[in-house]
């Protein structure tokens, strides 16, 4: 076989129809920027969403060093070494290693033309390829080896990578082991990791490392994440959609078409996403609204929300949390979120304990200017019953930017004797202490101190 890569005339148009014609949708144009300074990627979507078929479209270019006129993420120009792993050979040797080597007897084509293979190696009595050469415009040729996450972990310890390909969610400590193949590339190299998943088996160790407290589409610490939808897969008809909807569960439903993690059984509040997050919009001025404070040096926690009393929705639409930070200096920031006028409800065990100069925190936080504080009712099974009932009935929604208070939300367990677990649990603590006690002291905008005090001297006794 000659070392001339072909011309694209010289290989048939039909290869390159969903190559080097490749047009993004909006989800997978990001998911291909994000590459550009992400080490890690993870594209969450559907069946048939189109998830996979942007990371085999994107290393197939990387491998052969063919990127399209329109391509505007990262690019290798040189070969490349690359793992591609799935849970199972015969998994392997069926989808991926047929979307891109095509099939002889099935008359199927890949995405990579014949004349670029130059090496195909099987091992054992499998079906799937081991080692596959492919060709690279620069010269030489980019190595791909394939393997499986049933091999274990050590089948991944050893080795130095520029790429990894993995399909559906790998166990973590075989992720870890490729993470750290790719970090030992060449000096003037960055390696590079990416995982397309429809995430069935809810928050794992491995997606709660990807979403914990960013924004989805942010880079953050090098990793970079995305829910690819069938709203996003402009490709499937609605026919279709509603024949591959037919007979799904509904925890197949909220990861097969939106990509998103269904919650574990172990979770306190296991309500999908979909159900309690939304879009943030202006909060209306007659809204009365509240805030709930976890004292705390480490983890202090500050969750603000609004009640629209004609639907009796509460809107947790804002949150703040700046470990290590004198009241004086939350004060300072959070005069911006209104602290000024809204109410507050607080952990009622920052009456008793005490820090700093022996001061109890209820007392420092008053000294720095914070007022409206009420305790709040702390009976944590009541409020997390009342809290999990609005969720289930709507009547309880989540701003999409409190990124925190929705990672908290998807961790929040309980442990083996059936006792929510007290760690991570800042914001959902708040959240409690507004079901439970905010709405009876939630103000609107402009409210006036004697109007206040008017209105709730007499209905909520103790608090003032």
């Amino acid at each position: 076989m000659s070392s001339a890569i072909p011309t694209i005339e010289q290989m048939e148009e039909e290869y390159y129809k969903r190559f080097l014609n490749y047009t993004p949708n909006k989800k997978q144009e990001l998911f291909h920027i994000a590459g550009i300074t992400a080490q890690e990627r993870l594209i969450t979507g559907g069946h048939r969403s189109g998830k996979t078929f942007c990371g085999e479209e994107e290393f197939s270019a990387h491998w052969t060093g063919i990127y399209n006129e329109s391509w505007k993420g990262y690019r290798f120009d040189r070969p490349v070494r690359c793992w591609v792993a799935g849970k199972t050979a015969a998994l392997i040797a069926e989808t991926i290693q047929k979307d891109l080597f095509g099939d002889k007897e099935q008359n199927l084509r890949g995405m990579i033309h014949p004349s670029l293979i130059k090496e195909k190696k099987k091992s054992g009595n499998s079906e799937m390829y081991r080692t596959v050469y492919i060709r690279h415009v620069s010269g030489g040729a980019s190595k791909i080896t394939f393997k499986t996450y049933e091999e274990g972990r050590e089948a991944f310890q050893a080795g130095k990578i520029d790429l990894a390909l993995m399909d559906e969610e790998p166990p973590f400590n075989v992720y870890q082991e490729c993470k750290m193949r790719t970090m030992a590339t060449d000096e003037h190299a960055r390696g590079m990791i990416v995982v397309c998943s429809t995430p069935l088996k809810g928050y794992s160790d491995f997606f709660n490392y990807f979403m914990d407290d960013r924004h989805p589409e942010e880079v953050k610490d090098s990793r970079w994440h995305a829910h690819i939808t069938w709203e996003d897969a402009l490709h499937l008809p609605f026919e279709e959609k509603k024949r591959l909807l037919a007979g799904m569960s509904p925890h197949e439903i909220e990861a097969r078409t939106n990509g998103i993690p269904w919650p574990g059984s172990g979770l306190v509040y296991p309500v999908p996403e979909s159900m309690i997050i939304c879009d943030p919009f202006e909060i209306p001025d007659y809204w009365p609204r509240v805030y709930a404070i976890d004292f705390g040096w480490n983890h202090p926690a500050f969750l603000f929300a609004a009640h629209d009393r004609d639907n009796d929705v509460i809107y947790f639409y804002a949150e703040y949390s700046v470990p290590e930070r004198t009241p004086d200096g939350h004060a300072s920031a959070l005069q911006s979120f209104g602290i000024n006028w809204i109410p507050a409800v607080y952990d009622p065990a920052g009456k008793g304990s005490q820090q700093g100069d022996g001061k109890k925190p209820l007392n420092l936080y008053r000294e720095a200017g914070f007022k409206n504080l009420h305790p709040a009712n702390n009976s944590k099974e009541e409020g997390i019953l009342r809290l999990l009932q609005r969720f289930q009935s709507g009547q309880a929604k989540i701003f999409s930017t409190c990124v925190k208070f929705r990672a908290e939300i998807r961790k929040y367990a309980r442990d083996e004797d059936g006792i929510p677990n007290k760690k991570d649990d800042h914001f959902c603590d708040g959240a409690r202490y507004i079901t439970m006690s905010g709405l009876q002291v939630a103000v609107p905008k402009n409210f006036t101190s004697q109007q206040y005090h008017g209105m709730y001297s007499n209905s909520a006794p103790g608090y003032f």
